[in-house]
């Protein structure tokens, strides 16, 4: 074996050992969490063909909020996610607007939680506002439409330790926003987003 290769097994077990090694000093307890990301929507059965393919099945920024308890494996948090306006104009002669709001209780389960990385799964509650609104420029006719609908979530991601309160986590979830009303009917519609956060416990 080269000298390179011994150098790389070294650095390649210690870098194992040092992430497999549990955090000293570690901390559970009340914790902020703050997020940002990407979200992107899926209307199962299109009502309006303009409405949906303008405004809501597009990628938007998001970025949520959050209050926290650990303790162990498990954190339980409440979280605000603020979903940015979608609003396109098709062809110069209609407007459409969408917008998604939700207020969450989130449980987690972290598999390895006092290690410097941890892999986590979770599942969360709550309700979403939809707002949606279509306005025809040349008939000079408008629909415009809100919606307080249960919402549900299931997620997945990777934690990384920066220090034993502050953490970075990198996720997936996704989420089951309700129906939003058209003119002509209601759609059932979801929503998948991933994000990346920092979790401070105080």
């Amino acid at each position: 074996m080269t000298k390179n290769c011994k150098l790389f097994s070294i650095i390649l077990m210690a870098i194992t050992f040092f992430a497999m090694k549990p955090a000293f000093a570690e901390c559970d307890g009340f914790y902020l969490a703050a997020r940002a990301g990407a979200t992107k929507y899926h209307i199962d059965n299109n009502h309006t063909t303009n409405l949906s393919d303008y405004a809501i099945d597009k990628r938007r920024f998001l970025a949520s909020g959050a209050l926290g308890y650990r303790y162990k494996h498990i954190r339980a948090e409440v979280e605000y996610l603020w979903r940015r306006k979608n609003k396109e104009t098709v062809i110069g002669v209609s407007e459409a607007r969408f917008q998604a709001q939700s207020l969450m209780f989130i449980l987690y389960y972290d598999f390895f939680p006092y290690y410097w990385f941890t892999p986590y799964v979770d599942a969360g509650a709550g309700y979403t506002h939809n707002k949606t609104r279509y306005r025809d420029k040349i008939a000079n006719t408008s629909f415009s439409s809100k919606d307080d609908n249960f919402t549900w979530s299931l997620g997945a991601g990777l934690s990384a330790k920066i220090t034993n309160r502050l953490n970075l986590d990198v996720g997936y979830r996704y989420y089951d926003v309700g129906e939003i009303t058209f003119h002509n009917g209601k759609s059932d519609a979801n929503d998948q987003e991933v994000y990346v956060g920092l979790r401070y416990i105080m």
